[in-house]
């Protein structure tokens, strides 16, 4: 499915077994010690990267490679251009990591374009693993204009005018879209964790 964003492309599909993916990014989050996000990232929540080495997360490999291919269909862009991972060399980790939200826990707004770590990637994406709709922090995309709070008594005029916008999610969704798109997470106010596993997806050249 496809959404306009303020005129950008928004794609949400599902993890054909939500189930085991969840069970599998339990068990990793166990392994692998969670750590505080860096104030960096103007974020409050754990977070940490996959290893590509853990039996674990090889259904989440396989779940992920299945999205690609359907992305590669909806864009018609060739399937050995795109990857989760930045680099073809087969050490390459890939370009994904576990996000845990707990009470008080959040996200400003931010996008994936930080020239520190190399070519910007084509599209970013989230990932819903364990998530309730109706209790759980909202993931939202903010008003790419410069200067939006000018129009912020005209937003039931036009959507266009909203500082923001929401998708309609469900656990077990993943959305992708261009890694250029400022988004951020609400607090999370309630004590039961918020799991969203989150990454990139890069364009690979011929070379």
């Amino acid at each position: 499915m496809e959404f306009s964003v303020w005129g950008f492309p928004v794609l949400k599909f599902n993890f054909e077994n939500p189930e085991k993916a969840l069970e599998d990014i339990l068990k990793y989050a166990n392994e692998e010690r969670l750590n505080e996000m860096s104030d960096d990232w103007n974020a409050k929540c754990k977070s940490t990267a996959m290893s590509r080495d853990l039996d674990t997360m090889k259904h989440i490999d396989h779940e992920l490679e299945k999205i690609l291919k359907k992305l590669s269909e909806h864009f018609q862009i060739p399937l050995e251009k795109m990857s989760f991972k930045g680099c073809k060399h087969p050490e390459c980790f890939g370009d994904y990591w576990v996000n845990q939200y707990t009470k008080g826990d959040q996200q400003d707004v931010h996008y994936h374009m930080n020239p520190e770590f190399g070519d910007p990637p084509l599209f970013s994406f989230t990932y819903f693993a364990k998530y309730d709709p109706e209790k759980d922090a909202k993931f939202y995309f903010f008003n790419p204009s410069p200067a939006p709070d000018l129009y912020k008594d005209f937003i039931d005029t036009r959507s266009e005018f909203n500082l923001r916008k929401e998708l309609d999610i469900q656990e077990g969704d993943i959305i992708i879209f261009p890694s250029y798109m400022l988004h951020g997470v609400d607090e999370q106010v309630r004590d039961e964790p918020r799991i969203t596993l989150s990454g990139n997806i890069h364009g690979l050249s011929k070379k």
